[in-house]
């Protein structure tokens, strides 16, 4: 319960829905399902805006993207073919991976993503995908920015006043590897680390492309850019995928809590990233990664 709420508003058109939220003097808050809001139980939040009438919930392919629109539930990526088709149903799979049945029918995509824990797996397979957000602070700008960006300048944006519109992900015709493993203290949990993978498969045998990110090692999900560039533009053998690892367990510094500690998560860190590369290449066509 929002002890504090006293104005519901649901707006028909962009312009409007950002009019209330860019009111100075109260603190103001957009909606899809509510599920976030709700949970978050913020003394703060005075009013809410309501997104359900703008149009928002899709999930269609144009051209070489993606679209997901922000008010789409997350069990909508469970079952749609756009996603089910896509790598393998690994957005699927993260949707699943992210809130249970019950919530999945409520919880929006752009608010899970938005205010994404830590750990969160949709967030940390967006990552890996080259996900960009289309954000809205006034009607007639919108601005794309990938997810990565987003979340650098998140709580500046949601001073302003924004609307996240949709999710993009870029389509390609070359083959493509995908995968995301975690750890989690039993199969429903949340996980405690988890890693996704993208990569695609080049005519002259390399990887390319190649994107890693991870969640449950620092404050947000986060992209390890050292371990990417080990495999960009290199055939995939077992040496790359260890030496991938060991650099993703050189980077992180996770905090430790009660369901795991600092060393415990970049250990599982190193250990995740080689599965999932693993995965990812055969996948995407290698069927065999030689020993060096």
């Amino acid at each position: 319960m929002l002890l504090n709420l006293r104005e519901y508003h649901r707006p028909k058109t962009l312009a409007e829905a950002l009019t209330w939220l860019r009111r100075p003097g109260i603190r103001t808050v957009p909606i899809g399902g509510g599920t976030q809001v709700l949970a978050e139980r913020s003394r703060e939040v005075e009013a809410v805006v309501d997104l359900q009438d703008l149009g928002l919930s899709f999930v269609r392919q144009e051209g070489m993207a993606l679209r997901i629109g922000a008010t789409t539930p997350l069990q909508t990526l469970v079952e749609a073919p756009e996603t089910t088709s896509f790598g393998g149903g690994l957005l699927a799979l993260a949707a699943r991976e992210t809130a249970p049945l019950p919530l999945r029918n409520q919880r929006t995509v752009g608010g899970a993503v938005v205010g994404a824990s830590p750990e969160q797996p949709l967030a940390t397979v967006l990552l890996a995908l080259d996900a960009e957000l289309v954000v809205f602070t006034e009607p007639d700008a919108p601005r794309a920015l990938r997810l990565e960006a987003f979340y650098d300048y998140r709580e500046a944006l949601q001073r302003q006043g924004m609307i996240v519109a949709e999710i993009r992900l870029p389509l390609s015709a070359a083959p493509m590897g995908v995968a995301f493993h975690k750890v989690a203290r039993t199969p429903a949990d949340a996980p405690i680390v988890g890693v996704a993978v993208r990569l695609f498969r080049g005519v002259d045998g390399a990887c390319y492309g190649v994107r890693i990110a991870a969640g449950g090692v620092t404050l947000r999900p986060v992209r390890l850019v050292e371990a990417e560039q080990v495999l960009e533009g290199r055939p995939p053998d077992s040496e790359r995928f260890a030496m991938a690892a060991e650099e993703a367990r050189a980077r992180v510094n996770p905090p430790g809590d009660f369901r795991g500690s600092s060393e415990y998560r970049r250990e599982m860190a190193a250990v995740l990233l080689r599965r999932a590369l693993a995965e990812a290449a055969a996948q995407a066509g290698w069927k065999e990664i030689p020993s060096p």
